[in-house]
């Protein structure tokens, strides 16, 4: 039952999920677990199922990148009785103004009430915190809107868009065929071995606090408080810092 272990993981209070819990659930997810790759730099091997994950993030006592971070939380509402499936993407660097590597980005699709909706607890301080609707209607997450547009592109059906301030820009693209562990298992593999990962080079590690969000590097920890921004030395090595990121 990897619900309960899930919810007491996160400090959620209550036993069941409703949709209408899913906000609550998402926030204390983002402010539980970082987005990081010290498994990725260490190229460690282990299952992306149920038990595996179970094992990796919660008795393990990490945090992980969209194939780890979405998975669970889709093994989770499924055993609570929603309507779930994974669905692959591409993410679109900006900066670069390119694709990144194709098909590495999962996220979930959820049915409820007939309508359709996109959930993602994996990409990386660029999160809802709360089910996106696919009927373009813009949400709110932290300080960033978020819609989802159908739109064909050379990369998937849909995209997830974002709004800084400046106007839409894509997040990623994606497809609504449903994938599965084995799909998981070569995107992680995509991310330890490719070239053109950004997250198989050096230390990386976020994650979203309720005043702002945290950004930690090999040489520094940036905050992010309400309008606040500090950057300091890492007190810690990396992999200590990060642990300092986990719920004890």
């Amino acid at each position: 039952m990897i619900q309960s272990a899930f919810l007491q993981k996160i400090g959620y209070e209550g036993q069941s999920i409703t949709f209408n819990d899913l906000p609550v659930l998402l926030k204390k997810m983002a402010y539980t677990f970082p987005f990081e790759n010290r498994s990725v730099l260490k190229k460690q091997s282990y299952a992306l199922n149920q038990e595996g994950l179970n094992q990796h993030l919660l008795e393990g006592n990490r945090g992980g990148l969209c194939y780890d971070l979405n998975p669970l939380l889709y093994y989770v509402l499924k055993e609570a009785g929603f309507a779930v499936q994974l669905v692959q993407g591409t993410v679109y660097n900006k900066e670069a103004g390119a694709w990144a590597i194709d098909g590495t980005h999962v996220a979930m699709t959820l049915n409820h009430h007939n309508e359709r909706y996109l959930i993602d607890a994996g990409f990386g301080v660029n999160l809802p915190l709360q089910p996106v609707p696919f009927t373009e209607e813009w949400i709110k997450g932290a300080s960033i809107r978020f819609r989802v547009k159908e739109e064909e592109t050379e990369k998937g059906t849909h995209l997830l868009q974002l709004d800084r301030g400046e106007g839409a820009e894509i997040g990623y693209a994606f497809t609504l065929q449903e994938v599965s562990e084995p799909t998981l298992v070569q995107m992680r593999q995509e991310i330890y071995e490719n070239e053109a990962s950004p997250f198989n080079k050096r230390p990386l590690a976020s994650k979203l606090t309720p005043t702002g969000r945290v950004i930690v590097t090999e040489e520094h920890v940036t905050t992010h408080e309400h309008e606040e921004v500090s950057k300091k030395p890492l007190p810690l090595p990396f992999d200590e810092y990060v642990k300092t990121l986990l719920p004890k």
